[in-house]
């Protein structure tokens, strides 16, 4: 299957290095996208170590960033309170920080498909969803856990951690 990749203007790049650099963000970063609209089949879509493992990023060092979607703001900052929150950005702007991060780590989610579509690093953390028919598509995506349940915060954990010392 042929992997999509989206390109990012310069224009996006630079809408969304002005928000990084307002929300205090300079230099690298990991960016965390613990929210996800709707159910699936009547279970939550959002994995519950996001603001575990901000904490842990953040106390090793690294800059983490949440870009919560309109409205997904107050969620985004309970998932992950160690990060720094950078205010809804148009789609274009949103791509850009996406590509320009060390790694993304999504739900299986709008903005994790978004990730992959741009070349991002991600990791996609999947607990409801059949990643063999929804995972993201693109050289840089590591899936972690199925629809049978979650994965441990450890198994998550350890991709990123790995990932990060590439």
């Amino acid at each position: 299957m042929p992997v999509p990749l989206l390109p990012v203007s310069e224009a996006a790049r630079s809408r969304a290095r002005a928000a990084a650099h307002a929300a205090g963000v300079a230099g690298a970063y990991v960016v965390l996208c613990p929210t996800a609209r709707g159910l699936h089949r009547g279970r939550e879509k959002c994995w519950d170590g996001f603001g575990r493992l901000a904490g842990e990023l953040t106390a090793s060092g690294q800059t983490v960033v949440a870009c919560p979607g309109p409205g997904e703001e107050a969620a985004a900052r309970a998932a992950v309170p160690d990060a720094r929150l950078i205010d809804p950005l148009d789609l274009g702007a949103f791509a850009a920080l996406l590509a320009g991060s060390r790694l993304v780590v999504a739900n299986d989610s709008g903005p994790g498909h978004l990730a992959a579509a741009v070349g991002a690093r991600l990791v996609g953390v999947f607990g409801v969803t059949d990643p063999t028919k929804t995972r993201p598509l693109g050289r840089s995506v590591h899936v972690v856990g199925g629809m049978a349940g979650w994965p441990k915060y450890d198994q998550v954990r350890s991709q990123v951690v790995a990932l990060l010392a590439d």
